[in-house]
């Protein structure tokens, strides 16, 4: 093996780089192999990166030692810290979006906004933003995708300016908190920085970001083309889809104390997951309370608003509707949404001439409404299955048919169909959560961990120094560095790799003040979450943006359409977002 001190290099050395870039590839471009009738492989960004580990022991470029520490954690980085804090929030946020919580305030929203257009994208841009704020960017993208594509088929406009806003704020905004995106935890957990900490140096930048994106998001798409004057916005009752107001409430308290106490325990260097786990322990407690059908109701002389559904879920492109006199409920279709009219697949900027008769807007809007299929208040079957499930969130290497035929499978699929017609909101939760960012995530740190050890981090270490003259020289280096590494890497494992690189002896060698360092750590912040918002796969979020839109048949955002709006938007608020770190820096150390 390499000398990871000294940088130097052997054939193991490229074999571990060239699995690793092979690894990068296949999770940005995955691929599915059928075997048989039943069986398919999928390589792809829960699979891939644990395969490139397998064949990194197999032809022992790397030992078990190298895999130790990749899961464990060196130089501070503690993987599985990191995991279970983020699957802690990931419980808490998605719990409370099966509440109707969010689409509540969607559609809120949309009822202040009337049918002005201006105001209905200024409020969901504000919405957005405070949504990934509290929440994180991917809670914004799974919930705000589906919602947005309906209000803009509903409304009849072009669904551009408001897919990229609420993308470019998706990401701004998770720079505000500790626990807004994956990247800030490993960057915080490395360095020590604690919650407060953290905040105190990245709202004033966050605020500054979006407020210059709206800016250039306004003068982007200004114009009726995008951004009509007068729409016809959907007129259903903001608290017809609040499915569990009390389950809304609760999560919100919830949420909002655990958000009080990392603040109040950061004076005391708590671990940030030792905060979270019990929240999240709490809210999987009270689902289990709420699919039981626990109530204590009489303690307290609570009244509902409406009977308690036996399953407040809906899949990911519909959209429940309660009624408070018949007590039946609407289940919203996005279905409509799988042929989009030719305008919408083909969004070109010179094609301002376009116009939509209203003529066209009413028989849509008629269209629309027929889909949308009333049904009594039985309860609403799970129709989520094992093997859709499975392929649409690309959770398993292996996947069978709906119905197993091995008698061996048999049991396990019972099981699970008992499971989710008793626990049918946990059920939901679970299906929903992140499951494929595990594997990934460590498969990631164990392949950074060998890049270590085989000397390419001591390589790239001394590469990065060059920029480490002073602070300004760190911040613009490194923001403009990690901008770039986000496209070929995605944005979670160039973070992972950045943070050995900032630590490793050939880079610290050459930091001669803590203010070029810090310069160095804010600006590996700003540039592995605005790095997201240049192209779709520079982040984890902007795979599953691409995912929703093409598997639900909402909205085809093409990969150089998104490409070419990035980069107006990206270089202003990088700047914007580097020119604010820098002020702080001379503020805290050299004023």
């Amino acid at each position: 093996m390499a000398d990871a001190n000294t940088a130097t290099l052997t054939a193991y050395s490229y074999v571990t780089i060239v699995i690793f870039l092979l690894v990068i590839i296949l999770i940005i471009r995955p691929i599915k192999i059928r075997i048989g009738p039943h069986i398919k492989i999928y390589l792809n960004i829960s699979t891939v990166p644990p395969l490139g580990v397998l064949i990194l022991l197999v032809c022992r470029a790397i030992n078990f030692d190298v895999v130790g520490k990749g899961f464990l954690g060196t130089l501070g980085v503690q993987p599985w810290a990191i995991m279970i804090l983020f699957y802690s929030l990931a419980y808490i946020c998605i719990s409370l979006d099966m509440t109707g919580v969010f689409q509540f305030c969607a559609f809120w929203v949309s009822r202040k906004a009337g049918n002005r257009g201006m105001l209905a994208f200024t409020l969901f841009f504000i919405l957005t933003s405070v949504m990934s704020g509290l929440t994180s960017n991917d809670v914004v993208i799974l919930t705000g995708t589906v919602f947005l594509s309906y209000f803009t088929k509903v409304s009849d406009i072009r669904p551009t300016a408001f897919l990229m806003s609420e993308f470019t704020t998706a990401n701004i905004a998770s720079m505000a908190l500790y626990i807004g995106n994956p990247t800030n935890v490993v960057v915080s957990e490395a360095y020590n920085i604690s919650f407060i900490t953290y905040s105190a140096w990245m709202l004033l930048p966050t605020v500054v970001c979006i407020l210059l994106a709206y800016i250039v998001l306004r003068i982007l798409f200004r114009g009726d083309y995008y951004l009509p004057r007068h729409i016809l916005p959907p007129d259903d009752d903001p608290k017809s889809v609040l499915i569990d107001p009390q389950g809304a409430i609760f999560g919100l308290v919830l949420l909002g104390c655990c958000l009080g106490t990392l603040v109040g325990t950061s004076f005391a260097h708590v671990p940030v997951w030792m905060v979270t786990l019990p929240f999240a322990f709490i809210m999987f407690l009270r689902d289990i309370r709420h699919d039981l059908g626990i109530s204590f109701s009489h303690l307290f002389n609570i009244k509902r608003r409406f009977p308690r559904p036996f399953l407040n879920t809906a899949t990911h492109d519909q959209v429940l509707v309660y009624g408070p006199e018949d007590q039946n409920h609407r289940e919203i279709q996005l279905s409509v949404l799988n042929t989009p009219p030719p305008a919408m697949l083909h969004d070109q900027a010179d094609l301002g001439t376009a116009n939509i008769s209203r003529k066209n807007r009413t028989e849509e809007q008629e269209d629309i409404k027929n889909n949308l299929r009333l049904r009594s208040s039985a309860p609403l079957e799970t129709r989520t299955n094992i093997d859709q499930t499975v392929e649409d969130d690309h959770i398993s290497l292996l996947s069978t048919a709906k119905e197993p035929k091995s008698k061996y499978l048999k049991p396990f699929y019972s099981a699970f169909r008992w499971f989710g017609s008793r626990f049918p909101t946990l059920k939901a939760v679970i299906m929903r959560m992140p499951w494929s960012i595990l594997p990934f995530s460590l498969g990631m740190f164990i392949m950074i961990e060998a890049l270590a050890q085989e000397g390419w981090v001591g390589i790239f270490a001394t590469a990065m120094a060059v920029f480490a003259k002073n602070y300004v020289t760190a911040v613009l280096g490194m923001v403009f560095v990690s901008i770039i590494a986000c496209q070929l890497l995605n944005n979670l494992p160039m973070t992972i790799l950045f943070t050995q690189i900032i630590q490793h002896p050939n880079f610290t060698q050459h930091i001669h003040s803590e203010a070029t360092m810090q310069g160095f750590l804010l600006g590996l912040i700003v540039g592995s979450n605005l790095g997201a918002c240049l192209t779709l796969v520079g982040s984890l979020a902007g795979i599953m943006f691409d995912h929703i839109l093409k598997t639900k048949g909402i909205y085809t955002l093409g990969y150089f359409q998104f490409l070419k709006w990035n980069l107006v938007i990206l270089p202003v608020i990088a700047l914007g977002a580097s020119a604010v770190v820098i002020g702080e820096i001379w503020f805290v150390y050299l004023r």
